[in-house]
């Protein structure tokens, strides 16, 4: 029983390094046959140091942030990112504000390339519904800085 209890730990662990998804461009970030998908997106983080972080059920608390393929990009994408200190995470760092960490817990600043890995949600949005937002939210599993 010991023996299947730690292993099944171990490989949890080990899965949550090695997360992928669908490689995709920024601008078919939001295609509805993506949805419910994990996917691969290159881009930025717009990290303002301040969110309404929450949590809904069982999942973790989580903070929105923005994210795009340029800092100057009028409609970008919105990210959920698990608060807490770990790798791939955001923490209210105090006289900093919100900080977001790679999965190598290295901080991430906005001119900092980035490649996610997220749970993509696509939402029916006709027209401009989401406001400066694109109609699609993506809950990070994984931040990798790239070059």
């Amino acid at each position: 029983m010991k023996r299947t209890l730690i292993l099944t730990v171990f490989g949890l662990l080990v899965s949550g390094c090695n997360q992928t998804g669908k490689p995709v461009e920024f601008a078919n970030v939001c295609d509805k046959a993506n949805d419910k998908q994990n996917i691969e997106v290159v881009g930025y983080f717009l990290n303002t140091g301040s969110a309404m972080c929450s949590k809904s059920g069982k999942d973790p608390m989580r903070c929105p942030i923005g994210f795009a393929d340029k800092a100057d990009n009028p409609r970008p994408a919105m990210t959920n990112i698990d608060l807490g200190s770990g790798a791939s995470s955001v923490e209210n760092v105090e006289g900093k504000g919100l900080t977001i960490r790679d999965d190598k817990k290295q901080d991430v600043s906005n001119t900092d390339k980035v490649k996610i890995v997220a749970s993509l949600r696509v939402y029916d949005a006709p027209g401009d519904n989401m406001g400066k937002y694109l109609p699609c939210s993506l809950t990070v599993k994984k931040i990798e800085k790239v070059p």
